[in-house]
């Protein structure tokens, strides 16, 4: 059987309320592109390195697109899988895939089969879509390899690289196909994406949004950061993360323009800054910290730039500080969103850069945000650390056919769990100090690393910063840092441990090992891996 006909959906009263309150409406994501091609059909809709792209053309492109998956014999509900860069075939495909009534699942680019095989299986993908390949990677033949793992897999599409046998050409589908509106469009309450937030296990934890609950997340959050038609909107991260992918679709829901970059690295993303003439941009810490630090920077013209939004990890103030230096008529901020949320917090524009750098803001519309005892749920008082839970109409139900997963996931009353660990002030602003499964025992005293790294991140020398826990016989764990450092720079244990204690951390906190690597393991979206790290001192 193939098709996402089954998936967790909020019912019932609270999905009533949720539309009588206006969260949720009968938009459809392809409505907004129908509009903007209709009203601005040669405004640059996305802007590539290499073209731009008008509102008319995504249009005319998608709506072949989706034509062409109908004559391979896909329908509403299919799964179509993604592994493919944030180039402008991306957002076209999407959509495509949106009008048909299909799901977009993605995959992330340093995926293999071993990776990709699970994923495809749990949402019964019929089709996917990958690059052409290259002497590192040969996409088509893993994705043909995949089909004796994947029984549902029936088409390989490949974008820039038509004619292997077995596989489709993406621009020959779009061009033979036509360009009329689907006549059978997808529901509002039909599903559209299915993203994965730990997808490596046998176990994958998918979030399906339907029309309605991932555009209305994208209607309500934008207000927030003041954003219009007229922003040029960079994302650094990639469109296969939910992060990537919301932030990519704010500009087609509000007629603005997407500035895209490939895959990051500190070269490039310096560039889409100062080239790109971005207003606002979606970062990770990790693509601000190592661009600053390679002082790509230093005497670059952000003059365009307005705000800079750093969200999927921890942002050292440091960090957040030394980017709005160098922004002569712009600022940072910070954003909270998770693939089970999407964007739901930011910091509020007018607020000191105390609280920009710091905390990432307050809860927007229709959001319930509480500080719990993550061992029993219960609230904890204003001012303490506990773990955030969080509650509202983007808030999703549950975890695509893992009820092992759901059944932790979720407080009795139906908080959701996000397993971060929190704290927030009189102002409503919520500060994310860690992570509960992060926190090391020591002897019995619960340290939680986070600022002990976000201090050792303002270090000259230091560009990224991950405390892990190491056994240890009779403490139980002690602390162990890993570092990458600047290029042309040293670091030994006893200057690390010298620089904490000039800035007043209490010994017991300092890491007892300190390991110099090359390059963090890193999730697709920049989080480093613990868990990996961890395994080299284990």
């Amino acid at each position: 059987m193939s098709g996402l006909t089954e998936f967790p959906r909020h019912t019932g009263a609270l999905a009533q309320q949720f539309r009588e309150a206006g969260f949720w409406n009968d938009d459809r994501l392809a409505d907004y592109l129908e509009r903007w091609a209709d009203e601005t059909p040669d405004k640059v809709a996305i802007a590539a390195p290499d073209r731009d792209i008008t509102y008319a053309e995504w249009r005319d492109r998608s709506r072949r697109f989706a034509n062409a998956l109908l004559g391979l014999g896909l329908k509403r509900g299919d799964v179509v899988a993604i592994q493919y860069p944030n180039h402008p075939e991306f957002p076209i495909a999407f959509l495509g895939v949106a009008m048909m009534g299909g799901v977009l699942c993605t995959l992330h680019m340093p995926y293999r089969a071993g990776e990709m095989a699970p994923l495809m299986n749990h949402g019964r993908a019929r089709a996917v879509i990958c690059i052409a390949g290259d002497d590192k990677y040969d996409a088509p033949a893993t994705m043909a390899d995949l089909k004796a793992q994947v029984p549902s897999l029936e088409h390989i599409i490949v974008v820039g690289g038509g004619g292997r046998a077995g596989t489709l050409d993406f621009d020959r589908l779009v061009e033979g196909a036509a360009a009329d509106p689907v006549v059978d469009p997808p529901a509002p309450d039909d599903p559209v994406i299915l993203c994965f937030t730990s997808g490596t296990s046998a176990s994958p934890k998918g979030v399906v949004r339907t029309h309605e609950t991932f555009t209305s997340n994208l209607r309500i959050y934008p207000p927030t950061i003041g954003l219009t038609a007229d922003d040029r909107i960079l994302v650094a991260p990639p469109f296969t993360h939910v992060f990537g992918l919301s932030c990519g679709m704010l500009g087609l829901c509000h007629g603005a323009t997407n500035v895209l970059m490939s895959l990051f690295s500190p070269e490039l993303y310096a560039d889409r800054l100062i080239r790109g003439r971005p207003t606002v941009v979606f970062s990770a810490p990790a693509h601000v910290a190592a661009t600053i630090k390679a002082g790509l920077l230093d005497d670059a013209d952000l003059s365009s730039i307005r705000d800079v939004i750093v969200a999927g990890s921890v942002c050292p103030p440091e960090v957040a500080a030394a980017l709005e230096r160098r922004l002569p008529n712009g600022r940072t901020g910070q954003l909270f969103g998770m693939t089970e949320t999407i964007l739901i917090m930011q910091t509020p524009l007018d607020a000191p850069p105390e609280v920009r750098h710091t905390s990432t803001g307050r809860k927007t519309a229709g959001i319930e945000v509480r500080i719990a005892n993550p061992e029993d749920d219960t609230d904890l008082p204003a001012g303490a650390e506990g773990e955030l839970q969080l509650a509202g109409y983007s808030v999703f139900p549950g975890y695509l056919n893992n009820p092992e997963a759901n059944a932790t996931a979720f407080a009795d009353d139906g908080f959701f769990r996000t397993g971060d660990l929190a704290t927030v002030d009189a102002d409503g602003n919520v500060v994310i100090t860690g992570r509960v499964k992060d926190v090391i025992n020591r002897g019995g005293i619960k340290i939680n690393p986070t600022d002990v790294e976000n201090l050792l991140q303002a270090h000259p020398a230091i560009v990224l910063a991950a405390v892990v826990p190491m056994p240890d016989d009779v403490l139980g764990e002690r602390m162990c840092l890993f570092v990458t450092l600047a290029p042309g720079t040293r670091l030994s244990f006893e200057e690390m441990t010298g620089y904490l204690e000039e800035n007043g951390v209490a010994k017991m906190r300092w890491p007892e090992r300190l390991e110099i690597v090359d390059e963090m393991p890193m999730t697709p979206t920049r989080k480093i891996q613990k868990g990996e790290l961890a395994k080299l001192v284990a």
